[in-house]
């Protein structure tokens, strides 16, 4: 199966149809004020319908209260809401809503793989982790975390429920298929030009990184 994609942290039309046309899986769209890559609810809106059909669109929020994620399921609909702060489980379970809840390797609590594995276990129906390195920022820093740290998650969680963040671009991609071949990866600053800019031809340029070393991977079929 085909290594899954998302870029996240689009904020036009323009990057939206360059990450479609791509080739990209998902887009995500930042809810966070503090994000170079924010887009207030509005926009995120009308940018949500620009996203064609098969390809899902999510939305990233770092502790926003309940009343800010209601308004995001009513007014954007995304596919899924991606919890990337510090958001308890019975927070992010209480709408009863698709949600992915990324964890930041190496934060106070996430800094040993049982350490991980045991977070991992307090969110029973996130239909995925996104892992990605920690950063006071919550991300979007462009720095990467030692797999290995990973180890005990890989045995609990199916290879499905698996994403793969933090700078990640289209020089280190085969890198990381090579030791780990994750079911997704997720990037922002690795298909900028500058924080919040995004670039097509990085886009395009990792995702045939991507492609060549996925196919190489693969066993060759008789």
């Amino acid at each position: 199966m085909r290594i899954r994609v998302k870029f996240c942290g689009l904020t036009s039309e323009k990057d939206i149809h360059d990450a479609v046309h791509a080739g990209a899986d998902a887009i995500g769209l930042v809810l966070y004020e503090r994000s170079k890559r924010y887009v207030p609810l509005v926009q995120a809106a009308a940018l949500r319908r620009q996203v064609p059909a098969f390809v899902n669109a999510i939305t990233l929020t770092v502790n926003a209260d309940a009343q800010e994620i209601e308004q995001i399921m009513h007014r954007v609909q995304p596919d899924f809401i991606q919890f990337h702060g510090d958001e308890t489980a019975d927070f992010c379970e209480q709408f009863s809503y698709p949600y992915i809840r990324a964890l930041r390797v190496g934060a106070p609590g996430l800094e040993s793989p049982g350490q991980i594995a045991a977070a991992v276990g307090s969110y029973p129906n996130a239909h995925a982790f996104l892992f990605d390195a920690y950063s006071p920022a919550y991300g979007g820093a462009g720095i990467s975390f030692d797999i290995a740290m990973l180890a005990q998650v890989s045995e609990a969680l199916p290879a499905h429920k698996i994403m793969i963040a933090g700078g990640l671009n289209a020089s280190n991609i085969a890198a990381l298929v090579n030791s780990y071949h994750p079911y997704a990866v997720d990037l922002s600053s690795g298909i900028e030009i500058a924080p919040g800019e995004k670039s097509a031809g990085k886009m395009r340029s990792f995702m045939l990184a991507l492609c060549e070393a996925d196919k190489l991977h693969r066993p060759t079929e008789l």
